[in-house]
């Protein structure tokens, strides 16, 4: 259990809520980041995007964004939960409270939620993220590892013409 909680890789996933985005975008065309974190959870969200954008060949400026994105990062949650199952079929006619046949599924894990919108040409396109780890791990690498997730997922909403 321990060599998990050291790994700096945590296995995350990540899942959109509602409709997906997409952006046909062209270098050198600009973008703005609004950042709000209700949730208090430090995060250095903003300034990773950003460099991330500028990697993908577009330039940060406040005057006149081609793109205005709006992030707001909703919450960063621990959750754990134990559920029994009993994988014996006497479980339905003779149940015994006490009895000790079945298995026990346990899930623990770290999930973070991200809404977006991203306005472009007065047009604005929305979703909610929320990326999830596979399991419990030191919780700033969980960190890193939603992040980056989200990140990825944000920067596949821009496909570029040449």
């Amino acid at each position: 259990m321990s060599a998990c909680a050291n790994s700096t890789f945590v296995e995350s996933s990540i899942r959109t809520n509602n409709e997906g985005i997409f952006l046909q975008a062209h270098l050198n065309e600009t973008f703005e980041i609004l950042f709000q974190n209700p949730s208090k959870v430090k995060s250095e969200l903003e300034i990773k995007l950003a460099n991330r954008l500028r990697n993908l060949g577009l330039k940060q400026s406040n005057q006149n964004p081609t793109y205005k994105i709006y992030l707001n990062l909703v919450d960063m949650k621990k959750h754990s939960y134990t559920q029994r199952i009993n994988t014996s079929a006497r479980f339905f006619y003779d149940f015994d409270p006490l009895e000790s046949q079945g298995e026990w599924l346990v899930e623990n894990y770290y999930s973070m939620q991200l809404n977006i919108e991203v306005i472009k040409n007065g047009k604005a396109q929305k979703t909610s993220l929320i990326a999830r780890t596979a399991y419990l791990a030191n919780k700033e690498h969980c960190q890193v590892s939603l992040e980056d997730k989200i990140l990825n997922q944000i920067t596949s909403f821009f496909y570029f013409k040449f």
